[in-house]
């Protein structure tokens, strides 16, 4: 049986009244210690046999341990000083609307364990005031007058659906179950002591589940998300084609560094000046380019531009109407409310939807990066991560990299079977650099290899390789921009 899945369900919690009050009632505390700060170790004994009851804070939630096998930390700082050895677990009780445990000593004291956020503490109280407590928190939680006693029958109010099927088939190896009426006994106590609890979470759960957003709600939600982007697109479109229309002015300053091929003093570091009677335009001429390009590369880069710039014009011009028409008709959409109508359109022009209405985004296990040469460059996202690129993304023939014996992302150069670049492949090994533990030391040793030269070790943890025919580059990280 799964313990940690079927502590979620009211029933366990009912499971832990009856498993304590047969084990520890007579019984009297003879230590109260911490020897971790969110932890609370209670001993007890019960004639020859010692307990150790943990309560431990997790988060909004709590750990609680019963266990005959322990020892005593050197390292530990008492707590409930006040608490009497001399008095004896008499019952052990749970609240009927809270997750909350109370155990009952005589004389008046008794121990409330909270297991939900407003009650995450342990309470010494005496007479019904409080005495002292574990963490902080000082004042005493409100909780319902209504607790429960193991000899109660199961309350009939139990939130039934979160008991599922595979939570009672699972259970059947040591817990009584009423298929019939669909319910978790706990009459035999037998079946009990033959369960194995060396751990349970209380979760934080409530009678009431919060109830999930309408799908109407959420495709609403959806549509306004898209048009957001879509009007975020359609203004970087437009960005992009008024700097496309610029390619008259560049085809000018082409002309113009063609000139000044033949002539020297016009190309200065990257400032170009012509005179009126040399200019393309008849008229003087001053402009810059990239000062790290001689001229001739200049002319390249420029007319490289032109083109690209010619080609974006005529394919820009033509998305913009379309995107126009659809954030039109998904505005009205929108407003109009037609849920059906807007799940069918979004669906129409790509959204991917789940059941809810919501956007489905699938993600990747790398990022992805462009190499001097053109070639994808894959950068694993974690561990996990890194064995699925490394060994089923990757093809054998394209290129690994990784921080030479240091933790670090797998990268993937996907050449397709051509040959790489000497620019290519540091390109690679800079970004294997700095997604490593050692982005910070300045000079990193990168090895790397074609994929069908590595192996995974079997039972390995994730992320580790072995390397059969190994290539290094160094990487200076001070010389990335």
């Amino acid at each position: 049986m799964d313990n940690q899945n079927f502590i979620r369900s009211w029933p366990a919690f009912w499971l832990w009244l009856k498993y304590l009050d047969q084990k520890l009632i007579g019984s009297h505390i003879q230590t109260a210690y911490t020897f971790r700060k969110s932890r609370l170790d209670i001993h007890f004994i019960n004639g020859d046999q010692a307990y150790r009851l943990s309560w431990e804070k997790q988060g909004n939630q709590a750990l609680l341990t019963l266990s005959t096998q322990f020892t005593l930390p050197k390292k530990r700082v008492k707590l409930l000083g006040e608490f009497p050895h001399d008095v004896e677990l008499e019952n052990v009780q749970i609240n009927a609307s809270d997750r909350a445990l109370r155990l009952n000593f005589s004389k008046g004291n008794s121990l409330l364990l909270g297991f939900f956020p407003s009650a995450l503490n342990v309470f010494h109280h005496s007479d019904g005031n409080m005495v002292d407590s574990f963490l902080k928190q000082q004042n005493s939680p409100v909780l319902s007058s209504t607790w429960l006693s193991p000899t109660d029958p199961l309350p009939a109010d139990i939130p039934r659906n979160k008991i599922s099927k595979h939570d009672l088939k699972e259970a059947e190896a040591g817990i009584p179950v009423d298929p019939v009426n669909y319910e978790v006994s706990f009459k035999d106590l037998d079946a009990c002591t033959r369960l194995t609890i060396p751990e349970f979470v209380i979760q934080v759960l409530r009678t009431s589940p919060k109830q999930k957003a309408a799908p109407a709600i959420s495709i609403q939600k959806t549509g306004a998300t898209v048009l957001k982007r879509w009007k975020s697109k359609l203004v970087k479109i437009q960005n992009e084609l008024e700097e496309a229309k610029s390619w008259p002015e560049l085809e000018l300053q082409l002309h113009a560094l063609q000139i000044g091929l033949g002539i020297d003093h016009i190309y200065r570091q990257g400032e170009v000046t012509l005179e009126a009677e040399l200019s393309p335009t008849g008229k003087p001429m001053a402009f810059n380019v990239d000062s790290s390009l001689t001229l001739t590369e200049a002319i390249e880069s420029t007319a490289k531009k032109i083109r690209k710039f010619k080609e974006k014009l005529e394919k820009l011009q033509n998305i913009i109407p379309t995107i126009e028409i659809d954030i039109q008709s998904l505005t009205l959409l929108i407003n109009d409310k037609d849920d059906d109508a807007l799940t069918i359109f979004l669906k129409e022009k790509g959204e991917a939807l789940d059941r809810s209405g919501r956007r489905q985004t699938e993600r990747k296990p790398y990022k992805k990066y462009l190499s001097p040469g053109g070639f994808d460059i894959l950068v694993g996202r974690g561990s996990s991560d890194n064995d699925v690129l490394t060994f089923k993304v990757a093809n054998k023939n394209d290129w690994w990299f990784h921080a030479r014996q240091i933790r670090g992302s797998h990268v993937i150069l996907r050449t397709s079977n051509r040959e790489p670049q000497r620019a290519d492949i540091l390109k690679a090994a800079q970004l294997a650099a700095v997604n490593s533990k050692a982005k910070h030391s300045g000079i990193v040793v990168v090895q790397y290899c074609q994929r069908k030269h590595l192996s995974k070790p079997k039972g390995s943890s994730p992320g580790t390789v072995l390397v059969h025919q190994e290539n290094t580059i160094t990487v200076d990280l001070d010389l990335i921009d």
